[in-house]
This record gives structure tokens, C-alpha cells and sequence, in this order.
């Protein structure tokens, strides 16, 4: 036999984690279980009715411990039958990578479906052992081989792949720890928003005798033999045994050149101002590397004094919220004073920054769900202001305004107050236009009714009065519909929360993203050409949320006063909000 290789009975293997926060269109996650690791990322590349990334995820994880742990030979093919298997339910509409690694002793089993990467650190030599260019979800790309004790292997999503180059990869593996490694790289992931990016650290740990030849790698053959390696796998490319054609050097940085008067120095002299130099070398990196480690220990350190008692807090009001809500109410307020104090004290984008802003997100949810987080005071509308007009009137509703005029509507009427003066004069009579109005809103000189039975009725201002027209080209069912504003498109409130919007006479696709609590009694909805976002009055969760116009969830304002909230404006330029309750005027700050 050419060569006896003997490997450590017991191989211990030291791993970190890397995983981007999820988006709309993008996730991604690393598993692990004994052995086995993997990392897994899919991407939505078509709209129509995409389904749920993470479902599709977790889907695919159960699938492979189900085929994975009752094989009863683990072999390239076998695993790799697995695999496929294990990807049949991704729909076409996704885009998937999936990299996986299994560690059987001192060999090394690789599988990889669509673009991904799997990268190997020797030494102080750094190579590819692995790359798929095929968007075929069905195609596994495999390799396998000898593993030397301390490698480095790092599994990459096709997008961690794109985002974190080769150089920086390089510079984190001079780290020695899978975490200290990961921290490293996790900077350069979370520049960018991708929530398809995953990546997983591992290290080996195992000795590897050679009896063989000086500089004499095994051949394939040899290493199949020795190995028990399946048949069929003899035919794979071994990437480890004959690592010399695919690792390339780290890159070194050169010392600053010396002097040519070093040359005619005597050889003692020579040997002294080299140890010199290497003495002086050795004392910077030793430095650099202790303050490095240093700062990061301090942050560690500092992010567990804060982190820790935070997540104490959360959990322990959680656990009280339906027993005491009253103290479950101040662990969360402990928790959210904890986080947000902290939030400047770690860079952004970096783990510990990133981690605490999902905690506060969490709390403020809960505390937005069950108690108050909004400053809340009394003020005086100014007189013949919208609020303060809409408390002295008894027989109207649908209240909007202008710059000059507040409008409403009553059965019988519309009608029309001027700020400057208080006059009050009527715009519009109604005869049997409207039945169930619920709303009147002006926009460019024209009067806009909401009626729950015949639509939008849009009446054109002239100097003659007004004249009715119906703005919507095709009549949808707007029994349930509540409120409306206007901003060039018209937007519709339903009873059951959700939103509908109009533009020239034809319905939008438009849809809310990211709400966490659902509306429980919303009344009305406020925007206007001049707002960049939309408003809506919640009394049944006693908040006003803001939506971006694009449907995506900006904030929430709660303050348990706006369960008896009757009405409310927005002015977003001077950022406050008003409303009307218990008959009184209060103020949000935006």
C-alpha cells in the first residue's frame, strides 16, 4: 500500500453562525446537527402569489432529517439522493442555494445546489473547493476528501458570496475562532439588506498521521482505498489530498524596504538588526492583536450587561402580561429603557446593534398592544379649527377641511364653515344623492361624498355651484367602507382595517406590510398631497399608525386616551398630531 494514513478517533468540530435579517422577497438560515451542517437561502423571483419563504425553509429542514439520519450508508450518492428529495417542494418562482457539509471522521462530504460557495483555509494557504453556477434546484455539485487538523471551511450562500468578497474573507481567517471569525464578516454582510445571506464558519479539529514520501500527496485512488470510500465516489475530484493546484497564498503585506547600506554590514550586525526588526514586528502585531481583543471583549462585555437583563425583562413580562398587567407593563418599559439607551453604543450594523433593534422592536409591540408608549397632553385648538368646529357640532359627521374651510355633511346637506370668520353657508343639498355618507373630503375646488351605497360622488366646482359626476369607473362594494382622503389618488378605509386606493376612477394594487396588530375598530383614515405618509385612527387598539404610501408599517402612536378618540388631523410640518376625545383636544409629538 502507497501510504498509511491513521486519523483521530475523535474529531471535535467548532462552529459559528452568519444569517442576514429576512425581507419581503429574501431569507435564509444555517442548521446544524451533530455532523451536518448546511446553509440554506431562497429568494422570490416572480410575484404571483408568492409563498411563505420561511415555511418553505423549515420544510425543506424537516425533509432532510427525515432522509438524511435514516440513511444506513452515508455516501456521496446517498447523501446527495437526500438532498434532491429533500428540495422537490421548492416551487420554480424561488431561487435556492443550499450548501451542505458532512463530517465523517477525518473525511470531508460537500453537496451544493444552485450558486453557492464552500471555502477552505489550510495553513496560510486559502482555496475553493466548491462552486456551482447551475440554477438547476434539482443539479447537486459534490466533492469529497481528506480533512488536515485546524482547516477552515466556510459554506456560502450564493448573495454572502456577492456581498462579502474573496479579500475579506481572507482577512477574517486570519482570526482562530469560528465567533471571532463571524464577527468579523458579519460587518461586511449587514451593509447590504439582503435577507438571503447565510454563511457558516466551521473548524476541525483531529490529527492526521503521513507515512509516505516526503512532499508525495495520495493520489485519489490511494485516498479512496485507504478510506473505504464508496466506488462510485472514486470518480470524484478529491480537492484535499492534492490541495497544491487549488489553494492560493494569503496575501502578506511586505515590510518596508531597508536601506542599501544594510548590505555592507557585517554578518553580526546584519543578524542583530534582523532579530531588531523581527522583535519590533512581533511587538506591534502582539499589540494590535491584544488591543483588538481587548475592545473586543469590552464590547462583549458591554453588550451582555445590556442585552441580557433586557431580555430578562422582555421574557418576564411577557409571563405577567395576563396576570399582572400592570407590572408586566413596567418590565417591558425596563426592558425598552435598557435597549434604547444602548442603541448608540455599538456601530451600526454590526450583531450587537442589529440584535438590539430586533429586542426593541419586540417590546414596543407588546407595549404598543397593551399599554401606553405616547406622550399624550391637553391643548386648545385654534378657534374654528376642524376639531374644535367637529366639538361644538351635534348633527354632523365625515369632518374635513382645507387651508380656509371646514366641511361636513349631515342627511339633508353639505355644509361649509370659513375659519377666518366662523360663517357657516350651505354647499350642496341633497336630493336622494346620497343615502349613507360617511365621508366628505375637498380636493383642487371639487367636493368628493363617501356613500356606503352609491359610491364616490364627486361634485365639479364652478362659479355657478357644483355639478355631480361619479368618479369611479366600475362600482365596487363600499357598504363597509368608513372613511377617505384624498391626495391626487383616493384612498378608502374599511371596517375591517384594510385599505383600498383609487386612482382616476380605477382601483390600485395596494396592500399594508408589516403590521404586527391588527386593527381592532378603525374610524378614519387621514392624507393629503402635503403628507408623506397615511394615518390611520385605531380607538379599537387605542393608537394612530402610520403607514408608509407604499403599505409598509412605519410606526404606531398608543396612549390608552385614543380608545375614546372621536377624530384626529395630522400636521405633519409642524409634527404633531390632534384629536378629539372625552370632548376635549389632545397632542401627539411625531
Amino acid at each position: 500500500m502507497p501510504g498509511e494514513h491513521l486519523y483521530s478517533p475523535k474529531p471535535s468540530l467548532a462552529y459559528a453562525k452568519l444569517t442576514a435579517t429576512p425581507t419581503d422577497s429574501s431569507w435564509s438560515q444555517v442548521y446544524n446537527a451533530g455532523n451536518l451542517f448546511a446553509c440554506l437561502s431562497l429568494k422570490i423571483t416572480t410575484e404571483e402569489n408568492p409563498p411563505s419563504l420561511q415555511t418553505l425553509g423549515k420544510e425543506l429542514f424537516n425533509n432532510l432529517e427525515a432522509e438524511f439520519f435514516t440513511l444506513e450508508d452515508k455516501n456521496l450518492t446517498t447523501i446527495s439522493d437526500a438532498i434532491k428529495k429533500s428540495t422537490k417542494h421548492i416551487p420554480s418562482g424561488i431561487t435556492l442555494t443550499f450548501c451542505v457539509a458532512y463530517f465523517k471522521d477525518a473525511i470531508l462530504y460537500l453537496f451544493l445546489v444552485g450558486k453557492g460557495k464552500a471555502v477552505l483555509k489550510r495553513g496560510e494557504k486559502l482555496g475553493l473547493l466548491l462552486e456551482n453556477n447551475n440554477d438547476d434546484g434539482e443539479y447537486v455539485k459534490t466533492a469529497s476528501g481528506y480533512l488536515h487538523n485546524s482547516d477552515t471551511l466556510i459554506l456560502e450562500t450564493e448573495q454572502f458570496a456577492k456581498n462579502v468578497p474573496d479579500e475579506q474573507i481572507a482577512e477574517g481567517l486570519q482570526l482562530a475562532l469560528p465567533n471571532d471569525i463571524a464577527e468579523a464578516l458579519s460587518v461586511h454582510m449587514h451593509a447590504k439588506a439582503d435577507g438571503d445571506q447565510a454563511a457558516i464558519i466551521i473548524v476541525y479539529h483531529g490529527v492526521t498521521t503521513h507515512h509516505q514520501p516526503v512532499n508525495k500527496e495520495p493520489t485519489l485512488a490511494e485516498a479512496a482505498e485507504e478510506t473505504d470510500l464508496p466506488s462510485e465516489e472514486k470518480s470524484q475530484k478529491a480537492f484535499l489530498p492534492n490541495f497544491s493546484s487549488l489553494f492560493a497564498k494569503l496575501h502578506v503585506p511586505k515590510l518596508p524596504s531597508t536601506n542599501t547600506q544594510f548590505l555592507h554590514l557585517t554578518h553580526t550586525k546584519k543578524l542583530f538588526l534582523s532579530i531588531v526588526i523581527i522583535i519590533f514586528v512581533l511587538l506591534g502585531s502582539s499589540i494590535f492583536l491584544s488591543l483588538k481583543k481587548q475592545k473586543q471583549t469590552q464590547t462583549a462585555a458591554l453588550f451582555q450587561s445590556i442585552y441580557t437583563p433586557a431580555q430578562k425583562s422582555y421574557d418576564e413580562a411577557k409571563a405577567l402580561g395576563s396576570l399582572n398587567p400592570s407590572l408586566s407593563h413596567n418590565d417591558f418599559v425596563k426592558a425598552e429603557n435598557l435597549l434604547k439607551n444602548s442603541q448608540n453604543k455599538f456601530p451600526k450594523g454590526s450583531t450587537e446593534a442589529n440584535q438590539i433593534a430586533d429586542l426593541l422592536q419586540k417590546v414596543a409591540t407588546e407595549i404598543g398592544t397593551n399599554s401606553d408608549t405616547t406622550s399624550v397632553k391637553e391643548v386648545e385648538s385654534p378657534k374654528n379649527d376642524l376639531l374644535s368646529l367637529e366639538q361644538a357640532t351635534t348633527d354632523g359627521q365625515g369632518f374635513s377641511q382645507d387651508a380656509d374651510t371646514v366641511y361636513y355633511l349631515t342627511n339633508k346637506e353639505a355644509l361649509a364653515i370659513t375659519k377666518a370668520n366662523g360663517k357657516k353657508k350651505t354647499l350642496l343639498q341633497n336630493n336622494n344623492e346620497w343615502s349613507k355618507a360617511v365621508s366628505i373630503v375637498p380636493y383642487q375646488g371639487n367636493l368628493y361624498i363617501l356613500d356606503q351605497k352609491n359610491g364616490i360622488l364627486k361634485y365639479v366646482g364652478s362659479s355657478g355651484g357644483f355639478s355631480k359626476s361619479s368618479y369611479l369607473k366600475t362600482t365596487p362594494d363600499l357598504s363597509k367602507a368608513i372613511s377617505m382622503a384624498i391626495d391626487s389618488s383616493i384612498w378608502v378605509l374599511f371596517q375591517d382595517g384594510s385599505i383600498k386606493k383609487y386612482t382616476r376612477g380605477e382601483e390600485d394594487a395596494f396592500s399594508i406590510k408589516g403590521l404586527t396588530t391588527p386593527f381592532a375598530n378603525p374610524t378614519k383614515i387621514f392624507t393629503d398631497i402635503d403628507s408623506t405618509n397615511v394615518y390611520i385612527l385605531d380607538p379599537g387598539t387605542s393608537s394612530i399608525v402610520k403607514l408608509a404610501k407604499d403599505g409598509s408599517f412605519q410606526t404606531k402612536y398608543a396612549a390608552s386616551i385614543l380608545n375614546k378618540a372621536k377624530d384626529f388631523e395630522v400636521l405633519e410640518q409642524d409634527k404633531k398630531i390632534l384629536f378629539l376625545a372625552n370632548g376635549k383636544i389632545w397632542e401627539i409629538t411625531l
